[in-house]
């Protein structure tokens, strides 16, 4: 009898999932932000969020133009971040995701102002006002959810490196937020 010949091909290491293209791409432009390396950033973030509106991903999408946005106007291109957060909460709007337009749009005020552009700041000010329900305090998370108070997420999203902050994410359930950039599930404890 031969010998069995053995396989060429490798097997795929199991222990470690074989992660998408784009949660790479992702987890590199979050490392850019980081590095300052805000143009090369933007570039990835963009072609990202853009994926993600053309997939029907609303839930990204909206985080990946913001994202954009800053990245654009902390390297020098301002007409251009400011068009990418208008994509960012407009989608937010357009989805109705209230909450969520709430508490992103009193962040990106907030930011705008500090980094010396209150004219942008007072539009989207305005445009909020104008945009979002009188009963914002009585709408709950999409499908009933009420949104918890969590004691510890992580500061940085596992599967993606993505910043999260726990008072934006929105809640899969009273245990579960979700990662707004690549959509995966955060629990309280995660590290």
């Amino acid at each position: 009898m031969f010998p069995r010949r053995r396989s060429l091909r490798r097997r795929p290491n199991r222990r470690f999932p074989v992660q998408s293209k784009a949660n790479q791409a992702l987890q590199r432009a979050h490392h850019l932000m980081e590095n300052g390396e805000y143009a090369k950033a933007a570039e990835i973030f963009e072609r990202l969020a853009r994926g993600a509106r053309q997939r029907g991903m609303l839930r990204q999408a909206p985080r990946l133009f913001l994202q954009a946005g800053r990245a654009r106007i902390l390297a020098g291109d301002d007409d251009k971040g400011a068009e990418f957060i208008w994509q960012s909460l407009k989608i937010l709007a357009h989805t109705k995701r209230w909450p969520a337009l709430q508490q992103t749009g009193k962040r990106v005020v907030n930011e705008l102002n500090e980094q010396g552009y209150p004219n942008l700041a007072q539009k989207i000010e305005q445009w909020l006002k104008e945009i979002l329900p009188e009963n914002i305090e009585d709408i709950r998370w999409p499908g009933g959810i009420q949104r918890a108070k969590p004691s510890q997420l992580p500061l940085k999203c596992p599967s993606c490196g993505g910043p999260i902050r726990s008072d934006e994410v929105e809640w899969a359930d009273s245990a579960t937020a979700v990662c707004p950039y690549c959509g995966s599930g955060l629990r309280n404890g995660e590290a």
